[in-house]
């Protein structure tokens, strides 16, 4: 089970495209549309599924709540496929203030200030992307901005193009809909304006402790597969991302917003493996711990157990 289809998990995306799941042994159901990551370790703890992909934060807190069980095997993603686009009357406002897309970030989040946000619910991924790129500039997520939280991605959109709100952060491509359409634009892009935040385990693929003991194979072959699309996203050709862009998940969307949305995102992926680093591990904890009203409790040793991910590693 992983989260609503966006560039956050896009090996999984390559995985689909490409076969990968066939190729390495596997017979594969993937349920997309998940709109809660906690639902999603949920499902996996329960049995639901068998391995889980989504935000590394809902792992970290499902965690940290007691959730030992729950291990992860490694990151889809260890940077930030991550937008906030604003309507054009929001931009135009900016604009005439002598800040524009081509402003530097600092004065570009600043620029935010008085204005009403749309993202995920706190305590999400999401929100905590949004809030840590605004306190990295100086903006004060509670008084200097509105952050309405909505878990519906679909409503986040038609929220700001309807002008109830100024813009909405999310996954890319869902940030370059607005500009493809013509009434809004890409206002930050988080690979580029916030590096600071990177190295990231972002998004994890992570299941129960029994089910790996259980199937130490399928666990190796399933890594062995997101090895194959990390590969393949070290050198993202037009033909791989065609072949994305012809799954069910993507294939309405429009097709402007689709291919500016991935060359924002593809940078992501560069030299990035699916072996969570501690430096990874780090960055996520604190990024958890600035929402949470105490601090994890969590080491790196005990969350992962990267086996299967070193096993299925392509030989030199």
């Amino acid at each position: 089970m992983t989260t609503s289809p966006s560039f956050t998990d896009l090996p999984t995306a390559v995985i689909l495209a490409r076969g990968y799941f066939d190729k390495v042994g596997l017979d594969v159901s993937v349920q997309h549309g998940a709109s809660s990551a906690p639902l999603i370790t949920q499902s996996v703890m329960s049995g639901d599924a068998d391995i889980g992909s989504s935000g590394t934060g809902a792992l970290y807190n499902a965690y940290g709540e007691g959730m030992t069980e729950l291990v992860g095997l490694g990151s889809t993603n260890r940077s930030v496929t991550f937008g906030l686009a604003l309507n054009l009357e929001t931009a135009d406002k900016l604009a005439e203030r002598g800040v524009t897309p081509d402003s530097p970030a600092r004065d570009r989040v600043r620029a935010l200030r008085g204005l009403k946000l749309t993202a995920s619910p706190q305590g999400s991924t999401g929100n905590s992307y949004l809030r840590a790129m605004l306190t990295e500039y100086g903006v004060d997520p509670d008084d200097d901005v509105t952050i309405m939280p909505n878990n519906d991605p679909t409503a986040q959109i038609a929220t700001t193009r309807r002008g109830r709100a100024d813009g909405f952060a999310q996954s890319f491509p869902r940030p370059s809909f607005p500009e493809a359409e013509g009434w809004g634009v890409v206002w930050l892009n988080w690979v580029r304006d916030l590096p600071q935040l990177l190295p990231l385990a972002s998004q994890d693929y992570y299941t129960t402790r029994a089910w790996l003991k259980a199937n130490p194979e399928a666990a190796e072959r399933f890594m062995k597969a997101l090895w194959l699309a990390h590969r393949d996203l070290q050198n993202p050709t037009a033909e791989l991302r065609d072949a994305v862009r012809e799954l069910p998940e993507f294939t309405d969307l429009n097709r402007q917003a689709f291919d500016s949305g991935w060359d924002m995102a593809v940078q992501a992926y560069k030299g990035a493996t699916p072996l969570t680093t501690e430096a990874m591990f780090d960055k996520q904890v604190e990024l958890v711990d600035a929402e949470r009203p105490s601090p994890l409790r969590i080491a790196y040793e005990d969350v992962y157990d990267l086996r299967p991910a070193r096993a299925a590693r392509p030989k030199p």
